[in-house]
């Protein structure tokens, strides 16, 4: 079952969250960065509340088992958008015991319906080569066209 987050379960996209971080090996144990787990509580709850971003739980009997986030934002109009209105997809994860279940596919369909119900001009976001293929299978397609900057912090 796939369903919209709701605020009692900031905790749980947390902790599926840093399972992710853990996966890809940004982190070695989902508590090793009590800051980073606090913050992203944080940033969950004040973007649910003000409509920022758009999460999805999905739930197998009772275990939430996989989340996708969509974090919405506005820009000025552009060609082939003229409302401005974006998203980036974040935080798709499933636990590795169910995978292969369509569980992913899923929550990228309930994404997508939300986005063209907010007839949201653009959707983007950075795929592992591991979900890459799904992405593709809905239509994503690469984009050469811009260059990212990861900001030093000041010194």
């Amino acid at each position: 079952m796939i369903r919209q987050a709701r605020e009692e379960d900031i905790a749980a996209l947390v902790q599926l969250r840093m399972a992710l971080f853990c996966e890809v090996g940004e982190l070695s144990d989902p508590l090793a960065d009590r800051a980073l787990w606090q913050a992203t509580a944080d940033y969950f709850s004040a973007a649910q509340r003000d409509g920022r971003a758009q999460s999805w739980l999905a739930q197998v009997d009772n275990t939430l088992v996989g989340c996708a986030t969509l974090a919405l934002f506005v820009r000025p109009p552009y060609p082939g958008n003229l409302a401005g209105k974006e998203g980036y997809l974040l935080n798709m994860y499933t636990l590795p015991a169910y995978r292969k279940r369509g569980i992913a596919t899923a929550l990228l369909a309930n994404m997508a319906s939300y986005a063209r119900a907010q007839q949201l001009g653009k959707v983007w976001l950075h795929a592992s080569a591991e979900g890459r293929p799904l992405y593709e299978r809905m239509g994503f397609v690469a984009h050469p066209a811009y260059l990212e900057w990861c900001v030093p912090p000041s010194r």
